[in-house]
């Protein structure tokens, strides 16, 4: 019978997260994450078949923890704005995980809009731009994917540790770029 396993499966994806976190995807490797554990790499590899296997957990529990920041913002009002605000806030307080998920562009398929395509949180927030300003799913696709590009660079410029903008200052410029955007759309 083969030894007990000294972590978890959960542990191992921890560890890896942490790597992520700490130095980027490019960083984490079998070495340094059996190094980060203490052990060889042999019993990561209970677990997992591949590094591309780990590494598809590692992105799942990034996917997780900016899926909390996204609600977080949902239950804000108005909620489209919250979203948005804390897009920005994930990138600054977690720029590898978020260049990870949103600055990857290495397997994107070819894009007709911008954040609604790449991110799966995109239903719930045109639901919630729809229902905050009773507009139709047509004129929502249209502002998001205006907003999304504008809320991706402000939030690519924390992600690269350029903190410019305090976050009133990107309060006030989301609100002003919206109301520009919903103007130009009455007229």
């Amino acid at each position: 019978m083969p030894p007990k396993a000294k972590f978890t499966r959960e542990q191992v994806v921890q560890a890896a997260l942490d790597i992520v976190r700490a130095s980027g995807k490019s960083a984490l490797s079998a070495r340094a994450l059996a190094a980060k554990l203490g052990t060889s790499p042999q019993p990561i590899f209970r677990y997992f078949k591949s590094m591309d296997e780990l590494i598809c957990a590692v992105t799942g529990e990034a996917k997780n923890l900016y899926k909390q920041y996204f609600t977080e913002g949902l239950a804000e009002t108005p909620a489209f704005k919250g979203i948005g605000m804390k897009y920005i806030q994930f990138a600054k307080d977690e720029p590898e995980l978020f260049r990870m998920l949103f600055m990857a562009g290495d397997k994107e398929p070819e894009l007709s809009h911008f954040l609604p395509q790449i991110d799966e949180n995109s239903p719930q927030a045109l639901s919630a731009l729809q229902t905050s300003y009773g507009i139709s799913e047509e004129r929502a696709r249209r502002l998001y994917n205006h907003l999304s590009i504008y809320t991706h660079g402000l939030a690519v410029l924390y992600a690269q540790g350029r903190n410019v903008f305090s976050t009133e200052d990107v309060s006030g410029m989301l609100t002003e770029v919206f109301t520009a955007l919903m103007k130009a759309e009455k007229s």
